[in-house]
């Protein structure tokens, strides 16, 4: 046993011990619940609004004419049904809520009858204009068809497909979300646990025992672990989720994408973990995390906005800064604008901040742990560095 025990690698105890205090740590279950809850409640929202889709809008109608324009209207996408009544109980149906609207073909034309307070109400002046096309050119003799022709207007992002819009916007702001919660989240607590090892000496005994560097990895390793796994986790609780919903098709374009995100997540968070344990340890208290670790807030939160804000030249410029990259880079391979080729060289670029992160961290990790008398500045730690 004893043998065994020497030949782990120290690294690889701490992490072993980070995970284990988190995933023994009521708050973090707590958290990872209510987040995939909130997930699946969503989900059930998505449900209930297509279940109530499925109940058709009923429509009063009075003539033939009238019923056709709510048969073309349904034909066109829209979920109607024509009611038939007498002329002279259309109004009394509407007031009485019997149906959502009446359509009434008169003297001057069509017109729509609907109750004031109703907060949604059918939209027939398409399917109106189109079937009184279509009756005017039957009587004049002419084709309908051909009188429209070439009269549709279609809109084509550059870049993607116009369908895919939405889930390119979507996606991009949970990629963004998902970062900025897994970085400050187990930013802080790497950062908190650092801190309190050193208010509590606990880290001299530490420190005689491990080496430093051995130390920083365990934690950046134990805390990327659980943080990556957190991230799985909810992405594929999202991927299921879509995949009952009516945006299934999505799929296609969000899955692959999201295996980019993954890789530069790990890289990225991986990175920052290390600053996040620098700034831990030049705080002398947990009261002084917040003043060490609001530079690294302010980068977070960078990066968030920058996600979905960003466009044009500084959305690319964007897409090879390390951190930012995260976020910007899988939002620009879902909007078309990137290749996997251009993905893998911001990765590269990701990888070797991460490896000078690691080098900096590592530097204001050591000077900074057994420095209890006064908190040390970023300016100081880097100058030092």
């Amino acid at each position: 046993m004893n043998a065994t025990t020497r030949r782990t690698p120290p690294w690889a105890i701490v992490a072993k011990r980070e995970m284990f205090v988190q995933l023994t740590d009521k708050t973090f279950w707590i958290g990872t619940l209510t987040t995939i809850g909130l997930m699946i409640a969503a989900v059930g929202f998505s449900f209930l609004m297509q279940a109530g889709d499925g109940s058709p809008t009923l429509i009063a109608v009075d003539s033939d004419d009238a019923a056709g324009v709510v048969a073309l209207a349904n034909a066109q996408g829209q979920n109607v049904e024509s009611v038939r009544y007498e002329t002279a109980e259309l109004e009394s149906a509407v007031e009485n809520g019997d149906v959502e609207g009446a359509l009434h073909r008169g003297d001057a034309g069509w017109e729509m009858l609907l109750k004031p307070s109703m907060g949604a109400s059918p939209t027939l002046d398409g399917a109106v204009r189109d079937y009184q096309l279509e009756q005017n050119a039957t009587a004049l003799g002419v084709d309908a068809r051909q009188l429209t022709a070439d009269t549709v207007l279609t809109l084509r992002p550059v870049g993607a497909e116009s369908g895919d819009v939405p889930a390119i916007i979507i996606a991009t702001l949970a990629f963004a979300i998902l970062f900025m919660f897994s970085a400050l989240t187990y930013g802080y607590m790497i950062a908190n646990s650092v801190v309190t090892e050193k208010e509590s000496r606990i880290v001299e005994i530490l420190a005689a025992t491990i080496p430093t560097r051995q130390l920083l990895i365990g934690k950046v390793v134990g805390n990327t672990a659980l943080a990556l796994g957190q991230v799985l986790l909810f992405v594929a609780v999202a991927l299921v989720g879509l995949s009952l919903t009516e945006y299934r098709s999505f799929i296609g374009l969000i899955a692959p994408v999201t295996g980019w995100f993954v890789l530069f997540f790990l890289v990225g968070f991986a990175a920052l973990a290390c600053l996040w344990a620098a700034a831990g340890a030049m705080a002398t208290r947990v009261q002084d995390v917040q003043q060490t670790t609001t530079p690294l807030m302010i980068i977070i939160m960078g990066v968030y906005f920058a996600g979905f804000i960003a466009t044009g030249r500084v959305q690319e410029i964007l897409s090879y800064v390390p951190i930012a990259s995260t976020v910007v880079m899988p939002g620009r391979l879902l909007s078309g604008d990137a290749s996997w080729i251009d993905a893998g060289l911001a990765l590269l670029v990701a990888v070797a901040f991460m490896a000078l992160a690691v080098a900096v961290g590592t530097t204001i990790y050591r000077r900074g742990l057994l420095q209890t008398g006064s908190v040390l500045s970023w300016k100081d730690a880097l100058r030092r560095a």
